[in-house]
C-alpha cells in the first residue's frame, strides 16, 4: 500500500490534512468549533428509497434506565423538534428501553407500541431514503426555549407538550380498552380526589430530584380536600405498601387503590428496577405506572409532588380535556442540590 493510499485510509489524519487545509476559511473552522454540538446541524442519512420525499426524525429511547413518564417526557420533547422543522417522527424504545421485554409482546419488539399506536406511518427506518437520528442537543434546545428548569415549568411548556400528546400519542386500542375498564370497575362515576404517593428511592435525595413529600403532608392536604370540595373517594396511586396502609388507616373504605399493582415493601429502591418471576414483569410495570397515570388524569383533583407522573397527568389532562384538574394541590420541598448522583445507585436488573 503506498503511502497516499495509506493516509487516505486513516480517517484521523485526513481530518487533520483537512484542517491544515482550509484552517483559514471561517465556515470551515465554525463548523468544527460549534456543528458538532448545534442542534440546528442535522446529518441526512440513507439506507433505501423508502418514504421518498419525507425526512424521518427517529425518536428513540434514552437509555439511562429512565421510568416510564421520564422516558415518555422526553419523547414528547422529541415530537416537538420534529414538529416544529416539518419531519415525519416514528418512536422506536428499543432494547435500552427500562421496560424493554427480549422477546416482544404480542409479537411486538418496538417497546412504544406495547402501550401506544404509531405516531406516524413510517413502520420502520431500515429502508429510509432520509433519517436524522434524535440527540440529546435536540432536547436541550427545546428546555432552553421553554425555560423548562428541572421539574419546575412554565404554563406554555405544559401546554406546547400537551399539543404535542394530542396530536401524536394514543394508547393501542388493546390498552385504551384495559384502562377504560379498570377506572370503571375501580372508581364509577364518583367525584375522585386523586393521590400520588412518591416513595421508595426518593428518600435517597438524588441531585436534580425533588425533596422527598412526607406522607403527613399529603394526608393533611385530602383531608382539607374532603371537607371542603365534597370528594366521595380517593384514588391512591403509589409505589409503596406502608402507604396504602397509612391512607386507609386515615380514610377507611373512601380509599381505592388497585390491589394488583406491584409495590415495594420497606425497601427504598425504585420499584422500575425490580425483579419478579410474573410473566412479562417489565412490560406490566409499564402499564401499572401507565393504569396510575391514567385514573390520576381522570380524576377530579389532584395532590401531589413533583414527579413525573403526575407531570404527564397535567399534560394529558390538558390534552385530553382542555382544563386543569378542578383542585390542584402541589407540594413543593424543594429541588436537591449535591452529589448524590442516579445514575450512581441505579443500575438495570437482567
Amino acid at each position: 500500500m503506498g503511502i497516499m493510499d495509506f493516509l487516505r485510509k486513516n480517517e484521523k489524519l485526513v481530518f487533520w490534512n483537512r484542517c491544515r487545509i482550509h484552517r483559514n476559511k471561517p465556515d470551515f473552522r465554525r463548523l468544527v468549533l460549534e456543528g458538532y454540538k448545534n442542534p440546528d446541524f442535522l446529518e441526512l442519512h440513507t439506507f433505501g428509497d423508502e418514504y421518498e420525499g419525507q425526512t424521518i426524525y427517529l425518536a428513540d429511547e434514552q437509555g439511562h434506565d429512565m421510568g416510564f413518564f421520564a422516558e415518555l417526557g422526553v419523547t414528547l420533547i422529541k415530537l416537538y423538534f420534529a414538529d416544529s422543522r416539518g419531519f415525519t417522527p416514528y418512536v422506536h424504545w428499543g432494547k435500552n428501553y427500562l421496560y424493554y421485554e427480549a422477546d416482544g409482546i404480542n409479537g411486538v419488539k418496538n417497546a412504544f407500541l406495547y402501550y401506544f399506536k404509531p405516531v406516524s406511518t413510517v413502520s420502520g427506518i431500515e429502508k429510509a431514503a432520509h433519517v436524522v437520528y434524535s440527540d440529546m442537543t435536540h432536547y436541550e434546545q427545546v428546555k432552553k426555549l421553554y425555560r423548562a428548569v428541572s421539574y419546575d415549568v412554565s404554563d406554555e411548556y405544559i401546554n406546547a407538550m400537551a399539543r404535542m400528546m394530542k396530536k401524536y400519542v394514543r394508547y393501542n386500542n388493546e390498552t385504551e380498552s384495559y384502562l377504560v375498564q379498570e377506572y370503571d370497575r375501580l372508581l364509577g362515576q364518583k367525584k375522585t380526589l386523586g393521590v400520588h404517593f412518591r416513595g421508595t428511592d426518593f428518600r435517597k435525595q438524588y441531585n436534580n430530584h425533588p425533596v422527598a413529600v412526607k406522607i403527613e403532608q399529603e394526608i393533611e392536604k385530602a383531608k382539607e380536600l374532603l371537607d371542603k370540595s365534597g370528594y366521595e373517594q380517593i384514588f391512591l396511586a403509589t409505589d409503596e405498601s406502608g402507604a396504602v396502609e397509612i391512607f386507609k388507616r386515615e380514610f377507611g373504605d373512601k380509599v381505592k387503590i388497585y390491589e394488583d399493582t406491584f409495590r415495594d415493601v420497606g425497601g427504598d429502591d425504585s420499584i422500575a428496577f425490580s425483579r419478579s418471576d410474573r410473566e412479562h414483569h417489565k412490560y406490566k410495570l409499564g402499564l401499572e405506572v401507565l393504569r396510575d397515570q391514567y385514573t390520576l388524569t381522570h380524576c377530579d383533583g389532584l395532590v401531589c409532588g413533583y414527579s413525573n407522573i403526575t407531570f404527564i397527568a397535567r399534560i394529558m389532562r390538558r390534552s385530553w380535556f382542555e382544563k386543569d384538574f378542578e383542585d390542584y394541590v402541589l407540594i413543593n420541598n424543594g429541588i436537591n442540590h449535591n452529589e448524590n448522583y442516579f445514575s450512581r445507585h441505579n443500575k438495570r436488573n437482567s
